[in-house]
């Protein structure tokens, strides 16, 4: 994917699809989301169902373990989208970090806070303690995102199931390419955006004390490219991953298969190719992968792919039961 074509897409994002980001898609969970029917061993030609062990023919199932036709080529470069973006605005309802400053190092806080790292907006909200450490969720947002505000979608999302942290930091602009998390098209190492959000990460655990062997990720579009990327670069450090309408070139997939995974992607996503996740599933499993999961949804394109995996059953609680030894 060319320079040029990865800059007419995101000047396509800004403009289009930041006016449907925040809107939830209804009524798609049974066609994609729930389990209504379940196949061991067999395959599967449409939706509404899981396999384990089995192929699909097309969209609308969950797959664990199972073969999937691939289709299409896959090329360089990445491509984005919003994934629901939102103004910014100080913390509430909780205390607050300075706006130029880390968050303080005088013992935990809970609530909402905000600070900046490198001239970088980040956010983290920390519930009330428990008396163990708390596992934390890292989100990295799609292109023009912005989640850096305390009524952010994945929050209560994930605080419904048990008290979680929720680090959200920010990938800047770049120039007239937008914001970049990178992805598996860099083969120099991290871009600036990744290595600001870890370095905070790594700190932010020391301060809390979040718990090591419970660290998450959960990204869209340009996000999902990031998850695929640390997924490759760190493939024993994070205990599960989301990866909802990324781009992935089709490599690294020994990697990634060390990490329980859970893929989502819109069938209809004509902003990032649905070809590519299939293709790195595929691979995942050929490498042995025995964690990942795929679930594609049939004719959704893609930040309705996006907001349809949000509200995706199971999907936190499977996350938030994953562990590393």
């Amino acid at each position: 994917m060319t320079t040029s074509f990865r800059t007419a897409q995101r000047a396509f994002l800004g403009m289009a699809l930041l006016v449907v980001a925040s809107v939830h898609v209804q009524g798609c969970a049974s066609t994609a989301g729930t389990p209504d029917s379940a196949a061991t061993g067999g395959g599967i030609a449409s939706g509404g169902a899981h396999a384990t062990g089995g192929s699909i023919a097309s969209g609308g199932v969950h797959s664990t373990g199972g073969a999937l036709a691939t289709g299409g080529s896959n090329a360089s470069g990445g491509v984005h989208s919003t994934g629901g973006a939102h103004a910014t605005g100080g913390a509430t309802g909780g205390s607050q970090g300075g706006a130029d400053a880390s968050p303080p190092d005088g013992g935990p806080q809970t609530g909402f806070i905000t600070w900046t790292y490198n001239d970088t907006p980040m956010g983290l909200y920390v519930p009330a303690p428990t008396g163990k450490p708390l596992p934390v969720v890292m989100f990295l947002h799609g292109h023009d995102g912005d989640p850096v505000y305390p009524e952010f979608w994945l929050i209560p999302a994930v605080n419904a199931i048990e008290p979680c942290a929720v680090f959200l930091p920010t990938a800047p602009p770049l120039d007239d390419m937008g914001a970049d998390w990178g992805g598996t098209y860099d083969n120099w190492g991290l871009r600036p955006a990744m290595i600001n959000a870890l370095a905070e990460l790594d700190r932010l655990i020391g301060q809390y004390g979040f718990d090591t062997k419970r660290q998450y990720l959960y990204g869209e579009s340009m996000g999902g490219e990031g998850v695929y990327k640390l997924l490759v670069e760190f493939p024993t450090r994070f205990a599960g991953a989301v990866a909802a309408a990324g781009y992935t070139l089709d490599i690294g997939a020994s990697e990634m298969a060390q990490t329980p995974l859970w893929i989502f992607h819109g069938s209809g996503d004509s902003i990032s190719p649905v070809e590519n996740d299939r293709a790195i599933y595929q691979s995942i499993l050929d490498a042995g992968g025995t964690q990942v999961t795929y679930t594609e949804y049939p004719d959704l394109e893609h930040v309705p792919g996006i907001e349809q995996a949000r509200v995706e059953p199971g999907l936190f609680e499977w996350l938030l039961a994953q562990h590393r030894n």
